[in-house]
């Protein structure tokens, strides 16, 4: 019997290519589609965390600080699974999807910068938008005490620049990673599940993200945190520059790096010469 080794080069090179063909998508929608998708991202979003805040304020007080953890985690995760699986403009996604297909020269460096923009500034109206009303309609509807929005903003603020830097980075590393392992999940339950473990660990770790990060920092200024506007456009910059490095040069550059080079001369053509 012949044994037969799997086309590990076959496989490397048509995940980067639907990556590739992902983040041309993206980056030749029309810059109204994009921002309305990105701020609907914004605002969906804001749903999941709406959840974490009724979850804390339920929680509180019945369990262990673990347990509550493990359970607030949990429901952090909600909001990242509505806006991916709805296939919606976030940042993160952004940062190694949109980048490939400038590292193999199907796009511009011009191109990549006005999707980040259109996309980044549109999650974060949406989110702020989204906080805005938080805070009014959580206490009024009786399922979130004004306290819960404060202890979770403040987890962010009070960590140091550094911190917030390094976490953000791992935030944006990991979000990356969920954007190239979902090329390889086909069914929904195996997206769903991948999304669930990825944004897991980023709410159990407290990794700053700067989408959801903007609705939780903010949310806790509007409610009356002790921290300022200042503190606030602190941590929101270091967490976008930090999400930023993490996608491009731990996922985006080495991806297609080790790729490329894996691949080698026989692979499939992932630059293809256009029309």
């Amino acid at each position: 019997m012949t044994n037969q080794t799997p086309d590990t080069q076959r496989d490397y090179t048509t995940i980067l290519e639907q990556q590739v063909e992902e983040g041309l998508m993206a980056l030749r929608r029309p810059v109204s589609g994009q921002f309305l998708s990105a701020l609907s991202c914004g605002l969906d979003l804001g749903i999941g965390m709406f959840m974490l805040y009724a979850v804390h304020t339920a929680v509180t007080g019945y369990y262990d600080e673990p347990t509550m953890k493990f359970i607030t985690s949990s429901v952090y995760t909600f909001g990242f699974i509505f806006v991916i699986l709805g296939r919606l403009e976030l940042f993160t996604e952004h940062t190694t999807l949109a980048v490939l297909p400038v590292l193999t020269d199907r796009s511009s460096l011009n191109e990549l910068g006005s999707l980040w923009v259109v996309v980044l500034v549109a999650n974060l109206i949406g989110g702020a938008l989204f906080s805005v009303v938080a805070v009014y309609a959580g206490p009024a509807l009786g399922v979130i005490e004004p306290k819960a929005f404060v202890d979770i903003g403040k987890t962010f603020v009070e960590l140091t620049p550094l911190a917030t830097f390094t976490g953000a980075v791992f935030a944006g590393w990991l979000m990356g990673l969920l954007s190239w392992i979902l090329t390889s999940a086909q069914d929904t339950i195996s997206r769903m599940f991948t999304i669930f473990i990825v944004t897991f660990t980023i709410g159990f770790a407290h990794l700053p993200h700067c989408v959801a990060g903007n609705i939780e920092v903010l949310t806790g200024l509007l409610a009356g945190a002790d921290y300022t506007v200042a503190d606030f456009l602190v941590f929101e910059v270091l967490a976008i520059l930090g999400n930023i490095v993490g996608g491009v040069v731990f996922v985006a550059l080495f991806m297609y790096g080790h790729t490329v080079r894996t691949a080698g001369d026989q692979s499939v053509d992932i630059n293809p010469t256009e029309d």
